[in-house]
């Protein structure tokens, strides 16, 4: 008996040290924090993003270069004018639980992204849909709405106008099918805990421990279950303090790592770097009366030495950017990248200007002295050194007293959609190719707007390029908002992010996403031979 409860007792030690090491069936990443939400009509963030990339499939998928292709749907086609598509939906797919995958799914699912009840902070994504956006402002009925099916295996979507990029945005997380015969036995526990999630992607989720892991298995029921690589995914939440010594003690195969944590790894196989499309910047709260001017804002931007922060305090570990569109990861403008192609440059750092503007903008708001900023920020990566030297930068350039407020990565997601802050230390990334991913960002009615800027002009802006896939006339408007931004200065735009992450040599065929999400999982295998340094 002694003997059993020994070996039952270190069977249970093995189990709980993790999922690194030996186990060749088992991928552990770390997510580093709890996800605001995994429900695919509901979540923002990149956590919530990987766990549903994980456990759904849309009509279309990202492959691991970022490219759609096929997924639900074996085939689609549209029609010459554009504003016609239609999705043929693969034979036998079905849910998890054994139930059939339906056009009328996806026409659920989308009707319930669109619907104002749900309150999708990206039901945006889905305006391009003819009476989308009628539906979500209460205007026309369910019906009106241009999703059709047509019968079980044929979509029909109609648009408000061309989109030559909807095979990308079909991707997203907010197009995911929905069984509604299962959502109405759960209703509003819906993706709140893994007992209450249904699959129709590679993984299922097994099991979730708030704010410590997920685990999933894989679907025997995906169509494409003989092409997944790996048997079982766990991702941790781990804090960035204790993240390098997880990977070192074989909790985790992956981690991302801040850029000082990546020196002690500097020349070694285990360190890899990664293009990401995330851009850093400092949100404005434009409902406060001290924010509400451009000049404040602007003097705020002018008064941050923006190369110092990339040179001295992050150690050339991310990149420069003069736009809040990212260079280097696919957003095409009439002859190459996007971002290369925007003649207006950010407010450039000019201590002396700064003062001047603050003088002028205080004036005009009639503020005889700004209030003590402060900084919400969660407390992962590299974002404490960042506020940090903006501190000493506001300090120091315009005397102004700078309070760092770091909160939990779910903590700052919901004060930014309550509108509860002062200034957001922010990152966006993309979730389809196109420029207007991140542009359409200050578009006043758009629910990730958090700093509730408003300009006539730009939204003016954001309608034309949603009414045309000619790039002749896209492209010029996008410009446009750039220098809006430039102008107005709704953000500082800080940098562009740049992924560095530990990774165990053992793994082999993990791909990084620079858009549209972090991971591509599935392709996941294990070499032996490896061993990490």
């Amino acid at each position: 008996m002694k003997k059993l409860l020994l070996t039952l007792a270190m069977s249970l030690f093995l189990l709980s040290c993790g999922n690194g090491g030996n186990d060749q069936n088992t991928f552990s990443v770390n997510i580093v924090t709890e996800p605001s939400s995994i429900d695919p009509q509901i979540t923002t963030d990149i956590p919530g993003g990987t766990v549903d990339e994980l456990i759904l499939e849309g009509l279309l998928r990202k492959d691991k270069n970022g490219k759609s292709v096929a997924g639900l749907a074996k085939s689609w086609e549209k029609s010459k004018d554009g504003l016609k598509w239609t999705f043929h939906l693969r034979d036998g797919i079905k849910w998890s639980n054994g139930d059939p995958v339906t056009a009328k799914d996806f026409k659920a699912g989308w009707l319930r992204a669109l619907n104002p009840a749900t309150a999708a902070s990206n039901a945006n994504m889905l305006f391009v849909i003819k009476n989308g956006e009628k539906y979500n402002a209460k205007k026309v009925s369910a019906e009106e709405v241009g999703i059709k099916a047509v019968d079980d295996k044929t979509l029909e979507v109609t648009l408000e106008a061309p989109v030559s990029y909807f095979d990308d945005l079909v991707t997203f997380k907010a197009y995911m099918p929905l069984n509604e015969k299962y959502y109405n036995q759960v209703k509003d526990k819906y993706f709140s805990e893994a007992k209450y999630t249904i699959a129709v992607g590679p993984y299922t989720l097994d099991d979730w421990t708030h704010n410590s892991e997920l685990r999933l298995k894989k679907n025997p029921n995906y169509w494409d279950a003989a092409n997944v690589k790996t048997e079982n995914v766990v991702l941790k939440m781990i804090d960035s303090n204790s993240s390098v010594n997880a990977f070192k003690n074989d909790e985790v195969d992956v981690t991302p790592v801040t850029f000082e944590q990546a020196k002690e790894f500097n020349g070694k196989p285990e360190l890899v770097t990664a293009k990401d499309g995330g851009i850093y910047y400092l949100l404005f709260n434009v409902n406060d009366p001290a924010y509400k001017n451009a000049k404040i804002r602007k003097a705020i931007s002018m008064a941050i030495n923006k190369n110092d922060l990339l040179t001295k305090a992050l150690s050339n570990s991310e990149k420069a950017t003069k736009t809040f569109t990212p260079q280097g990861i696919g957003l095409n403008g009439l002859k190459g990248d996007f971002a290369k192609e925007v003649p207006t440059d950010q407010p450039k750092y000019d201590v002396a200007e700064a003062k001047k503007l603050l003088a002028e903008g205080m004036k005009e708001a009639g503020i005889s002295k700004l209030p003590n900023i402060k900084i919400l920020f969660n407390d992962s990566g590299s974002r404490k050194a960042i506020v940090e030297y903006i501190q000493d930068n506001l300090k120091t350039n315009l005397g102004v007293q700078v309070d760092a407020e770091m909160v939990t990565g779910k903590e700052r997601v919901n004060r930014t959609k309550e509108n509860n802050f002062n200034i957001a230390l922010m990152n966006w990334t993309g979730d389809f190719l196109d420029p207007i991913t991140y542009l359409d960002l200050f578009e006043s009615t758009n629910a990730n707007n958090r700093g509730k800027f408003v300009n006539s002009r730009y939204d003016q802006l954001v309608k034309t390029v949603k009414s045309t896939d000619d790039p002749q006339t896209r492209v010029p408007a996008m410009i446009e908002m750039e220098k809006i931004i430039s102008q107005e200065a709704p953000v500082v735009i800080l940098f562009q992010k740049q992924k560095q992450y530990l990774v165990n040599p053992r793994v082999t065929n993990l791909g990084f996403v620079s858009i549209g999400g972090e991971f591509f999982i599935r392709d996941v295998v294990f070499e032996n031979k490896y061993q990490k340094n």
